[in-house]
């Protein structure tokens, strides 16, 4: 992890007054301070640029390695719906002869791991940008691609449902000083975004709801009075306490929720 600035200029000052043996000036404006502050911020620079490229091979290298959950979901992306799988005897591996981004149907997928299986629960675009499920073919040859590709001993199950639904209470208190109009925008822009970049775990986690509403500008606390959640299969809504488990992998909110804007001069104290 990257170094503040002045843990390394602190670090630099100690080796040349302990190492140099020289008489150094000790105004805190000395030019030779100076000096050792430019240096700090390139290395200081340099380290950001070391993490991040840390971060991005680290990502990758656990994409790509087989048989991780980030390779799986990979691997789904891959998926073109109507292609034949060919096996490259050279290589030793399996390769679609054409690449056709057209046939990549699949844009949701999440992966739960269970004890000695995978579930993936998979999901489209239909022309309007909407999440759907796969059709019956669709699933079925999604279905042979999943047991072409896997590990030997894994067994999946493939799921592809209608979402879940997410119905929330929430009140939301904001400064004044902002348009309520924009605090409304923003905040339900927030929530959009929440439901697009849920994780592979297929989870949804009410504190993040909360911090994704917490990070609008403007908005100074809110109060999740109630989450729930309810699946294609289930007759009713239950509630989300911590966490729940998406039946299909992404959600929409119920129609029914309720969110309330308030002064943060509403507040009892």
């Amino acid at each position: 992890m990257a170094r503040t600035i002045k843990e390394i200029q602190d670090s630099i000052i100690d080796s040349l007054q302990q190492e140099s043996g020289l008489s150094l000036s000790t105004s805190k404006v000395a030019e030779w301070r100076l000096w050792t502050y430019v240096f700090a911020v390139v290395v200081h620079t340099f380290e950001i640029i070391l993490d991040m490229f840390r971060i991005e091979v680290d990502t990758l290298v656990e994409k790509v390695t087989p048989g991780t959950v980030r390779w799986y979901a990979e691997m789904c992306y891959r998926f073109q719906n109507g292609h034949e799988l060919l096996f490259d005897d050279k290589k030793a591996m399996l390769y679609y002869p054409e690449d056709n981004p057209d046939a990549r149907i699949i844009k949701v997928v999440a992966i739960r791991e269970e004890t000695n299986r995978l579930v993936i629960k998979a999901a489209k675009w239909d022309p309007d940008g909407n999440i759907v499920p796969l059709s019956l073919e669709e699933r079925y040859n999604f279905t042979g691609y999943i047991d072409a590709i896997k590990f030997a001993g894994v067994d999946t199950t493939i799921v592809s449902t209608t979402e879940d639904k997410i119905r929330y209470n929430l009140e939301v208190y904001y400064d004044p000083a902002v348009p309520l109009t924009q605090i409304n925008t923003d905040v339900s822009a927030a929530l959009d975004t929440f439901k697009s970049s849920q994780g592979f775990d297929s989870m949804i986690y009410r504190q993040r709801f909360i911090d994704a509403v917490m990070d609008v500008p403007g908005v100074t606390t809110c109060n999740l009075l109630t989450m729930e959640r309810k699946g294609a299969t289930d007759e009713d809504f239950s509630p989300v306490d911590i966490c729940a488990e998406l039946e299909s992998g992404y959600f929409e909110y119920d129609i029914t929720s309720r969110l309330v804007f308030k002064s943060v001069k509403e507040l009892e104290i």
